[in-house]
């Protein structure tokens, strides 16, 4: 199972392009983006993001961006979908 807030983390660096603006716009450290990150990459057991100027996701990394985004997607489909169905 995914946890939420890596997920967040790796989806934000990947979308900024860097871990400061991720930290900046998810209002936390850069330190405690990296280590959310880290847990991601522990998890699968793969590099997802190179670290350099600038940041380059990897094979691993873009795929994970790909699954992550749609993810997002259907949960806002949903919402809205449920939304919908609970007016009376």
């Amino acid at each position: 199972m995914f946890d939420n807030k890596q997920c967040e983390a790796f989806l934000a660096v990947a979308e900024y392009g860097s871990f400061e603006q991720a930290a900046r716009a998810l209002c936390l450290t850069a330190s405690a983006i990296s280590l959310r990150v880290q847990a991601l990459e522990k998890k699968f057991g793969q590099v997802l993001i190179v670290r350099g100027k600038p940041l380059i996701l990897t094979t691993t990394g873009k795929a994970l961006l790909i699954h992550l985004q749609h993810l997002r997607l259907q949960e806002q489909n949903l919402l809205q979908t449920l939304s919908l169905h609970s007016a009376p």
